[in-house]
């Protein structure tokens, strides 16, 4: 078994030049400490980070990371700004490069660190659930099993994922 991890970012700012560029706020940065540290005890190592480039999620990792470091990452952990996981994501194409990295020896675990309306409609998309079923509020954290066959490929699929835990901030 393998397994995904979605992060949509804490609390951003309401306002910025750009969308790319709000940042969090403090209340973010709370959020994203009480999720990570709800699954600091079972998170496992993480293989793989992929962070979208927006600022509000580099620093939703970064925060996330403070708050993980020495538990859950496995040296040297591979951290992706991945631009194809931004608000208006295709899924067709992280659900490819999923596939390729899922099945490279010895990684099992991966972490998106993204937006909505994206990882509401991935996490439907990968355990094939309704549709607008899934609204990940900010700091919300799901993991997905991907099942793997006898042959131990990955099988990163539609509806082929099963939700396993669906975590959100308690402050």
């Amino acid at each position: 078994m393998k397994r995904l991890f979605l992060l949509r970012h804490g609390q951003a700012q309401a306002y910025a030049s750009t969308d790319a560029q709000r940042n969090l706020t403090d209340h973010g940065r709370l959020e994203v400490n009480s999720t990570i540290e709800q699954v600091l005890e079972t998170l496992p190592l993480l293989d793989e980070v992929w962070v979208s480039p927006y600022c509000r999620a580099q620093q939703t990792w970064e925060q996330a990371s403070s708050v993980m470091t020495g538990q859950s990452l496995k040296a040297p952990s591979v951290v992706v700004s991945q631009p194809a996981i931004t608000p208006a994501g295709d899924i067709g194409a992280i659900m490819a490069l999923l596939e390729i990295s899922f099945n490279q020896v010895g990684l099992n675990n991966i972490l998106l660190v993204t937006h909505q309306p994206f990882v509401g409609e991935l996490l439907e998309h990968v355990c094939g659930l309704e549709a607008g079923r899934y609204f990940l509020g900010t700091a919300h954290l799901a993991a997905i099993d991907i099942p793997v066959t006898e042959q131990h490929v990955a099988m990163v699929a539609a509806g082929m994922g099963s939700l396993r835990w669906l975590k959100q901030p308690l402050i």
